[in-house]
């Protein structure tokens, strides 16, 4: 049965009211990749609060109830509506990036009802996979959809999974500004226990839920579980109400009940589940070609993106609207891409807006926007902080081109680059490494070519800062066939602790299945606590490690006497111990005589899992 307009309007406006669309864009501390030591303590410190591993997979169960009220005057009769979930959220961890991580996505099952009304055409279109980039703080930033999603399905989708983000921050308490669908609003965070999250959304600053813009009153109240064990949350219950009884207006009362918990025991079938070209969505891409009434003139398409970039500039909230209306103007005619960096050398523009507008430039990804991005790398006038917004914009094109290309390995090759611009050789590597993720599936030999200089470069470049980079460049490419594994084994025999720790890094990121034996004699071998901390870490994340390697982590561990090699340790005891129950003992004795207040937290978590809520 199908639904009719007013359901599906009714149903969508629902969904709007229940996400919580928090943007958080790419400023300098979130886009920039320094050189080696500063990237990986920088990433040290993004990823200590939520755990990502590539290769865990999970299963949660999705269950959303919202009620809606409707009341046009106060003689008028109430207009109900309910919308109901229950779905099956798929959920793997596809790749660890400098800024967090990569995630697929799919509702393996879903069933949507409005009123009562279910439309199976709907609940299969959404139950397509997806992918969800995401801070490392949880906080999902982009989604890429298959080209056979429409518009409507993909905001549907965003949304549902909008509706359980977070933001976790280390300390006990984090206040937080906030956007979704109904406008800004204040959350507060309370770590009730190395587990638990209580989040509320205490009050809206400014709400486009009412016709008059009347501020609407919002009771709202998130319990949020996370697990060291596994990736992402484990379980999170919503309940809030929003009422809206503004003079001369309608009413409005919608009350969320919401609720992500993971199954236990149940491994996903993720086999090439994720391995689509994602597209943009079709008002961006075909504005140009489609000869309708998108098509404007030249000099109309200037007027446009002035408009909305000062729009931008001034704008405190609703930014990604701006973002993505400059996106779709660059796309416009090839001349935009180089008006609006035109423009940010004779503006004065925020930190911010500048950084947005290269999101803008990496989201058309257009080879008009490409050449646009490489003048600002190239142009020694730049600032150091535009060039890597520009590298890194030009890392997360879906479709770059030889050009593109030439120029990052150039930069990435550049061994006399000036103090001030030290940082984007380092930068164009890694970005490098970005691109030929995007080449895997569909242009394999550019990705062949793209991935034997980079172990070239990790074998040959002329520092040893140079050839960690390279090592970890390898590591953005996501390339999980053994021989890439096998490869960067060789790497832990380098001369160079640096490069050592950066090769076992890689391997943690690629996963370890395979190469878990080499590293591990590697890690016994190993006399630098850096490499050893790095070894052990990949480590941990080992599915099926041998008998005899758990062993002598259970023997050993008692007397490791670097804090971190310590943690990872038990952390490889812990995700093991359905196959070797006897762990759980070791664990429970280093718990009682741990000195590290981190690691008895970690352990307590571990062995003490809460089950009330």
């Amino acid at each position: 049965m199908k639904l009719n307009q007013w359901q599906w309007l009714a149903s969508l406006i629902i969904f709007l009211v229940l996400i919580t669309t928090v943007l958080v864009m790419f400023s300098s501390a979130d886009r920039h990749i320094s050189d080696t030591e500063n990237s990986a303590k920088r990433v040290q410190a993004l990823t200590n609060t939520l755990q990502w591993r590539v290769g865990i997979n999970q299963q949660y169960d999705v269950i959303i109830n919202s009620s809606f009220v409707l009341r046009m005057s106060a003689n008028s009769p109430e207009q109900p509506m309910n919308v109901d979930v229950n779905a099956a959220l798929d959920y793997k961890t596809l790749e660890v990036t400098t800024e967090g991580a990569i995630v697929g996505m799919r509702f393996s099952s879903m069933d949507l009802l409005t009123s009562g009304v279910s439309d199976s055409d709907l609940n299969l279109a959404l139950t397509q996979p997806f992918r969800v980039h995401m801070y490392a703080s949880g906080l999902p930033y982009l989604f890429e959809f298959p080209g056979t999603l429409t518009v409507e399905h993909r905001e549907i989708i965003e949304n549902l999974v909008r509706t359980f983000q977070l933001v976790v921050k280390e300390g006990n308490t984090w206040v937080i500004e906030e956007f979704n669908a109904s406008g800004q609003y204040e959350a507060s965070y309370t770590r009730v226990s190395p587990t638990k999250l209580l989040k509320r959304k205490k009050h809206f600053l400014t709400s486009t839920f009412s016709l008059s813009g009347t501020i609407p009153d919002l009771v709202s109240e998130e319990v949020i579980r996370t697990d060291a064990a596994n990736d992402w949350i484990t379980e999170m219950n919503l309940t809030e109400t929003l009422r809206s009884e503004a003079e001369n207006e309608p009413s409005i009362v919608v009350k969320n009940v919401a609720k992500l918990k993971l199954r236990d025991g149940f491994s996903v079938n993720t086999k090439n589940k994720w391995d689509f070209k994602s597209t943009v969505t079709p008002a961006a891409s075909n504005s140009k070609k489609s000869g309708d009434n998108s098509v404007i003139s030249v000099e109309d398409a200037k007027k446009k993106l002035l408009v909305n970039l000062s729009a931008l500039d001034l704008a405190t909230e609703a930014r990604t609207n701006f973002i993505h209306n400059l996106r779709d103007i660059l796309l416009l005619d090839d001349t935009m891409p180089f008006v609006l960096i035109e423009q940010m050398k004779q503006q004065t523009l925020s930190d911010r807006t500048r950084a947005d507008l290269f999101l803008a430039l990496e989201l058309s990804g257009n080879q008009a926007a490409q050449s646009a991005l490489m003048t600002v790398f190239n142009d020694v006038e730049s600032s150091s902080t535009d060039g890597m917004r520009a590298i890194v914009a030009l890392g997360g094109v879906a479709n770059p081109s030889n050009d593109a290309i030439d120029a990052l390995w150039d930069l990435a090759n550049n061994t006399s680059m000036e103090t001030a611009r030290a940082e984007l050789p380092g930068t164009a590597a890694l970005a490098l490494g970005a691109l030929a993720r995007n080449l895997k599936s569909d242009k394999k030999n550019d990705y062949d070519s793209l991935l034997v200089g980079l172990f070239n470069g990790a074998q040959g470049a002329s520092t040893i800062q140079q050839r960690a980079v390279f090592l970890h460049a390898i590591g953005n490419t996501a390339d999980q066939v053994p021989s890439t594994r096998n490869n960067l084994v060789t790497f832990l025999d380098d001369p160079s602790p640096m490069v050592r720790s950066a090769a076992a890094n890689t391997i943690g990121r690629l996963g370890v299945q395979t190469v878990g034996e080499q590293l591990f004699q590697s890690y016994n071998r190993e006399s630098n606590d850096v490499v050893r901390g790095s070894l052990i870490q990949a480590l941990s994340s080992w599915e099926n490690p041998p008998s005899k390697e758990v062993e002598s982590v259970r023997n050993n561990i008692h007397t490791e006497v670097d804090e971190n090699v310590r943690l990872n340790m038990a952390l490889l005891l812990n995700n093991s111990m359905e196959t070797f129950p006897e762990n759980r003992e070791s664990l429970k004795k280093l718990l009682a005589g741990e000195k590290s207040k981190r690691i008895r937290q970690q352990l307590a978590d571990l062995l003490y899992k809460p089950t009330n809520h």
